[in-house]
C-alpha cells in the first residue's frame, strides 16, 4: 500500500545521484508524450549561474532554451529551472523547459499544483545528473509532491524530492516531463488521538478492554482507488510503563477485508513480552472478520498466533471503530544516499 500499511522507502532526490520513483495509479492519457511548441530561439548558456528570465503568462507553448556552455547551463520558466552541470551535457548541446498539456489526468484525489513542464534532452541518460527546481504554491497548507510522466506505463510516477525555501528540486540523469500534484483534502497535522474504537484483547489467558483515543492512540484509514488501507492504535498506561496495540489492514472494494499485522508491545522489557504477527512472514490469520456495520462505522474479529523470537502465544481481539480519513504528509528528502563519495 503506498501509504499506511507498506510505506516504501525512496532513494534519496537532493542527492548528485538520480532518486528512485514510486509508481502510482496508471490512467488512460490518451497521447503519452505531447508535443512540443515550435521552437523558439536558442541563447548561449554560457556559465552554469547565468538564469534566464521567468516568462508570463504560463501555458502550453511557453519555452526557454539554451546551449550548454563550457560551465553547464541554467534556465528558468514560469517558476521551473533546469540546472546542467559542467560534465553531464557536451558543449553545444541545446537543453530547453517547455511548458505543456498534462498528458494524463493526476492520480487519485489529487491535483496539478501549477504547470506541467517538458525538460530537454529527454531521449536518453546525462553523464551526471542535472536539477531540476520547482516553487511550489504557498497558499497550500502541505506541501506537494514531485511527479514524472512515464509513457511507457501511460501514468504518473512519484519522487520523494528535497523540500527547502519553499522550491521542490530533484537530481537526476533522465529529464522528461514532471510536475507538482496537490492532495485535494485537508488533514490534521497527524494521525495521534484521531477516529474511535473500542477494543477487547486477549493475549494468552489475560483479558485487556482499550479505548481509542486515548494517550495517543487513533483510527485511521487512507483511500485509493480501489481499497481503503486502515490503522488501528489503542495505547494505555499500566505503571510507568506504556502498552500498545497495533492493527493494520485493508479493505478493498467488493472484496473481504484483510489484515495484514497484530502487534502488542510494551515498555516493560524487563517483565514483559512484545508479540507480533505480521501476514508476510508468518502466514494467514488462524481468523479475520471486518464489516461495515453501519456507515463508517466497522466491527472485527481477530485471531492469530503472535511471536515472540521462538515463543508462541494467542492474540485474538475484537473491535468496534469509527476511522477517520488520514493521509500523511508527504516525505521529502535532501541528503546524499550512503556511498556517494562527494
Amino acid at each position: 500500500m503506498a501509504g499506511l500499511v507498506c510505506a516504501a522507502m525512496l532513494a534519496a532526490a537532493c542527492s548528485d545521484d538520480e532518486a528512485a520513483p514510486r509508481s502510482t495509479d496508471n490512467v488512460d492519457a490518451g497521447e503519452a508524450r505531447p508535443d512540443a511548441a515550435p521552437p523558439s530561439e536558442a541563447t548561449d548558456a554560457g556559465d552554469a549561474g547565468d538564469a534566464g528570465d521567468v516568462i508570463e503568462p504560463c501555458s502550453p507553448g511557453d519555452e526557454r532554451k539554451a546551449t550548454v556552455g563550457a560551465g553547464g547551463a541554467k534556465l528558468s520558466l514560469c517558476g521551473a529551472t533546469l540546472e546542467v552541470p559542467e560534465g553531464a551535457l557536451e558543449a553545444g548541446t541545446p537543453v530547453a523547459i517547455t511548458v505543456v498539456a498534462p498528458p494524463g489526468a493526476p492520480w487519485f484525489e489529487h491535483e496539478l499544483s501549477g504547470p506541467v513542464f517538458r525538460f530537454t534532452p529527454d531521449t536518453g541518460p546525462l553523464d551526471l545528473p542535472a536539477k531540476i527546481s520547482f516553487t511550489r504554491d504557498t497558499t497550500k497548507t502541505r506541501g506537494p509532491v514531485l511527479a514524472q510522466w512515464f509513457p511507457e506505463e501511460n501514468g504518473w510516477g512519484e519522487y520523494e524530492a528535497c523540500f527547502k525555501d519553499d522550491q521542490l528540486s530533484l537530481n537526476t540523469v533522465h529529464l522528461g516531463t514532471f510536475g507538482l500534484m496537490q492532495d485535494v483534502n485537508s488533514y490534521p497535522p497527524s494521525a495521534s488521538d484521531q477516529g474511535a474504537a473500542n477494543v477487547s484483547l486477549t493475549l494468552g489467558d489475560v483479558t485487556t478492554s482499550w479505548t481509542v483515543p486515548g494517550n495517543g492512540g487513533y483510527s485511521v484509514y487512507e483511500p485509493s482507488a480501489d481499497s481503503r488501507s486502515f490503522i488501528l492504535v489503542a495505547r494505555r498506561e499500566e505503571g510507568e510503563h506504556t502498552q500498545q496495540l497495533d492493527i493494520r489492514g485493508s479493505l478493498r472494494n467488493g472484496e473481504p477485508a484483510t489484515v495484514v499485522q497484530v502487534s502488542w508491545l510494551t515498555t516493560d522489557f524487563e517483565n514483559g513480552k512484545s508479540w507480533s504477527w505480521v501476514e508476510p512472514i508468518h502466514g494467514p490469520p488462524t481468523s479475520f472478520t471486518m464489516t461495515e456495520t453501519s456507515p463508517g462505522v466497522f466491527s472485527g474479529e481477530i485471531h492469530v498466533i503472535g511471536h515472540y523470537g521462538e515463543e508462541t502465544t494467542n492474540i485474538d481481539v475484537t473491535f468496534t471503530t469509527t476511522p477517520v480519513k488520514y493521509r500523511p504528509p508527504p516525505s521529502y528528502s535532501c541528503g546524499r544516499p550512503e556511498g556517494d563519495p562527494r
